[in-house]
């Protein structure tokens, strides 16, 4: 006979299997997770006009101008990015004179130097580059799945925020009666906090992408607006600027023409940017959401970064908020339990 108050063997057996399916399926689950951020984007909308048109017209309507406003963004930025493209390209000649101008003269002064250098291009090998490349987009196949995975992103969000908050009681239902008050407040909890952190972080992205963008271009830095762009999609995983815009920055500004006070003008006004999004933006747009403090941002990134890639960096901040949530829950026991206020 199984102790009253335990989870019996079978069930916690399925649980596992249940998280380790989870774990398998990670990148053919991926439109959903992508289709959960949207649904925390657009939510608050939804609800707003489901007051006045009822939910399955507000979802209708929220979607039609979310599809239009992507539609619109990508007809103005899909042909500036080709023309941006095209200008990079047509630079390079250009730019290769003005390295080997700058270069050259140290290179002739440390051969050693220049012996590595030209160790490091001879083996840089543009075939294995090339099937690297392919083996990434997983061939024909990969690209035929991540386009099925694109047109079912919507299909996913109409029925999110169509049904979604009929899900909850359906998943509340599974739960003992005598832990729901407790799971109430810990998924409120953790609703709460994760749709703050979505919303806040889309808000800090852009206004990076624009601040950034607008410091390279006074600062008369090439192509400003593309490296602002970067900088404010890579700004969703913290600290990640430094490495995928500021260098860019640096080397083009070096490349046409800057020098030392030049880059070191770039240099601060990237790093002032950063910032001010560190000490004000995230703290006051996303912190007070999450409710998470810096370091624990950092280990999370650390942690699910090793264990998962890529896709621990972009998740692991709404998986500290998630973890957090439940720790709380845990240290209120703890501090509950009698062995907690025994006296010695």
């Amino acid at each position: 006979m199984e102790a009253p108050g335990r989870i019996p063997l079978r069930f916690a057996l399925v649980a596992a299997a249940g998280l380790l399916s989870l774990w398998l399926l990670r990148r053919a689950l991926a439109p959903f997770f992508l289709a959960m951020v949207l649904a925390y984007l657009l939510g608050p909308l939804v609800e707003l006009l489901a007051r006045r048109l009822g939910r399955p017209w507000s979802v209708v309507a929220v979607l039609t101008g979310f599809v239009a406003a992507i539609a619109g963004a990508l007809l103005v930025l899909l042909p500036w990015l080709a023309g941006q493209g095209d200008r990079l390209v047509a630079s390079l000649p250009r730019w290769r004179q003005a390295l080997e101008a700058k270069l050259l003269p140290w290179l002739q002064d440390h051969p050693a130097w220049q012996l590595r250098l030209e160790n490091g291009l001879e083996s840089l090998d543009p075939a294995l580059l090339f099937q690297g490349l392919r083996a990434t987009g997983g061939g024909v196949l990969g690209c035929f799945l991540n386009l099925l995975a694109l047109i079912l992103v919507p299909l996913i969000l109409y029925y999110l925020l169509l049904e979604g908050p009929g899900f909850v009681p359906t998943l509340r239902s599974l739960a003992p009666p005598r832990y729901r008050p407790r799971l109430d407040r810990m998924a409120k909890g953790i609703h709460q906090r994760l749709g703050g952190y979505i919303r806040g972080q889309a808000a800090v992205a852009a206004a990076m992408a624009v601040l950034q963008a607008l410091g390279f271009a006074i600062l008369g830095v090439p192509y400003a607006w593309l490296l602002g762009l970067v900088a404010g999609i890579s700004n969703v995983v913290p600290y990640s600027p430094y490495f995928t815009a500021l260098p860019p920055a640096l080397i083009l500004a070096y490349l046409d023409g800057g020098r030392g006070g030049h880059l070191a003008a770039v240099a601060a006004t990237f790093i002032a940017v950063q910032k001010a999004e560190a000490f004000y933006f995230t703290p006051v747009w996303v912190g007070r959401a999450s409710r998470l403090h810096p370091l624990e941002v950092l280990l999370a990134l650390t942690a699910f970064g090793f264990w998962f890639g890529v896709l621990g960096l972009i998740f692991a901040v709404p998986l500290a908020v998630i973890l957090k949530v439940l720790l709380e829950e845990i240290l209120a026991d703890y501090r509950a339990h009698p062995w907690f206020g025994e006296e010695g």
